[in-house]
């Protein structure tokens, strides 16, 4: 039976009070299971009192242990007291919440010597992976507050509309873009935005947003807007601030937010964003092998001279990362050198919102997208942390979601990782564009060996190492193109449920002889 200690005092037994909204009430229950799950049973001793106190900052906790034996968890709201739950659990207890079904419950007494808080630099937390972005319970344990999870839970941010919502509000087609100066069709997204406002009271935030393409309108009015402003964005950015200014008569706490992507990524010379304006820069020109900070890497330069101009006259920016190859979500994508990094640049530049973007349309990873999921989550709700934190945090995963042959995997990384950065990586490059094939090819036998023993180490975790080790199975096809073992991929990828691109769940119509590098 572990003990618990509270202030080098130590208790058997222990006791939860909550508050009585449903978010203190679930906080309560947790806490009771998770102490049930590692040995302390419930009944007199020490007692956790778990409220919600308005005195502290959205989605921030406090946890304070008392001289008596009450510790003290305070949430600045429903999700901030949850929040503050499982933070108790990970600092003094151990436990761990990797994936849906795999978590650690932590070994040794559970001990609270010293109080602690925490307010996530985010107010919006989210990315797109479904192995656990897709599940309420993780998104909560691990602090991801922009999916749909339940009232009880602490509820989340709700979107109208999340991305490239012009063509729905005017009719416009998706390949093209409306005229940013016609009334008719700020008139026609002012009612747009109103009737889902109207239909959804709970939705805060709004996008109203270009299309997905870059043909932006060059009418004689746009075209004097953009140039006078030295920037596409200028007539969107003037119409947005119409619609958002129209709004606030009615709704002053919604926030009407748009893309700066692509033609509309650099910031205007003179139109500044209202203050119930959101602007979600966009990265998808960059270098992920690369930090974004890096000012030797021209691409990432530019981005971040962009960031610091939209700082200059922004309150609210929203960052859309992107942290996986779009065009071959299997084959290795070595960014885990650069997440950190990045992480901390958003929040050094004032950044408020994180949306970086994964394989969110395939069910499962033959790659990274687990471990990449978990390190996202914790990186957002801690971007200032430190490398030897970041490292933890990956070892820490790796060892439970591999098993005891993790370290082979790790090195796997490593190695990428260290090849990766002396070369450019965007979101559609063939593996080999980055890491050149004759480095691959010297490795190989190498790879083979520590995949060989991550797989004999794994104990129950078998089923993951080989899932994972299919990105190492497609760059082997790549260096030995073999339609019999092709096929066999294939066949293994569809079983397990993981998709070949964001366009394809398998490449329509490959040549098996040749190098998956050529399918599409």
């Amino acid at each position: 039976m572990r003990k618990l200690i509270v202030k080098e005092k130590e208790y058997a037994a222990a006791r939860v009070v909550s508050g009585g909204s449903a978010p203190e009430q679930y906080a309560g229950a947790e806490l009771e299971k998770y102490l049930g799950k590692i040995g302390i049973p419930e009944g007199d001793g020490a007692r956790f009192d778990v409220r919600i106190d308005p005195a502290l900052e959205r989605d921030g906790y406090a946890v304070e242990p008392g001289e008596d034996g009450v510790v003290s968890i305070r949430g600045g709201n429903g999700r901030g007291v949850i929040y503050g739950v499982y933070a108790l659990l990970e600092r003094c207890a151990g436990t761990r919440f990797f994936m849906p079904g795999l978590e650690v419950l932590g070994d040794g007494d559970m001990e609270i010597s010293h109080g602690f808080s925490h307010t996530p630099v985010f107010e919006m937390r989210q990315s797109d992976w479904p192995c656990g972005n897709g599940n309420p319970d993780w998104c909560v344990k691990n602090g991801v507050n922009q999916r749909a999870i339940p009232a009880e839970m602490g509820g989340h941010i709700r979107y109208g509309g999340f991305v490239h919502t012009i063509g729905g509000f005017t009719g416009v087609p998706q390949d093209k873009q409306p005229c940013f100066s016609d009334p008719e069709v700020l008139k026609k997204t002012i009612a747009g935005v109103r009737a889902i406002l109207e239909k959804d009271p709970e939705v805060t935030i709004v996008s109203v947003s270009q299309n997905d393409n870059q043909n932006y309108c060059t009418c004689e009015k746009c075209a004097a807007v953009d140039a006078e402003e030295g920037s596409h964005m200028g007539t969107v950015l003037r119409f947005v601030n119409a619609v958002a200014a129209d709004i606030a008569k009615d709704y002053p706490d919604v926030v009407i937010d748009t893309l700066a992507y692509q033609f509309t990524r650099k910031a205007p010379k003179i139109t500044k964003p209202l203050p119930n304006v959101c602007i979600r820069l966009c990265s998808i020109e960059c270098c992920f092998s690369h930090p974004l900070d890096d000012p030797s890497c021209p691409e990432n330069r530019a981005f971040a001279q962009d960031i610091v101009e939209w700082n200059k006259i922004c309150d609210r920016i929203y960052i859309w990362d992107y942290v996986t190859n779009f065009r071959y979500y299997v084959p290795t994508f070595p960014n885990f050198g650069v997440l950190r990094k990045n992480m901390r640049f958003f929040a050094e530049h004032g950044v408020k919102g994180m949306y970086p973007e994964g394989n969110y349309n395939s069910p499962k990873s033959g790659e990274f997208g687990e471990l990449r999921c978990y390190l996202l989550a914790r990186l957002m709700m801690d971007p200032l942390m430190s490398e030897t934190d970041y490292s933890r945090h990956m070892d820490e995963f790796l060892a439970a979601y591999y098993g005891e042959g993790w370290r082979y995997i790790r090195s796997y990384i490593d190695w990428t990782v260290a090849e990766a950065a002396g070369g450019h990586m965007n979101i559609w490059n063939p593996p080999f564009s980055v890491i050149p094939q004759e480095k691959f090819a010297a490795m190989e036998e190498t790879f083979e060996q520590w995949w060989n023993m991550a797989e004999a180490l794994a104990g129950d975790r078998l089923e993951a190492v080989r899932r994972s080790r299919i990105q190492w199975r497609v760059i082997r096809l790549m260096l030995h193109p073999d339609a019999g073992a092709a096929r066999i991929f294939l066949d293994d990828m569809k079983a397990q449920d993981i998709r070949w691109c964001e366009w394809a769940a398998e490449p329509p119509k490959p040549d098996l002889s040749a190098s998956p590098a050529s399918w599409r």
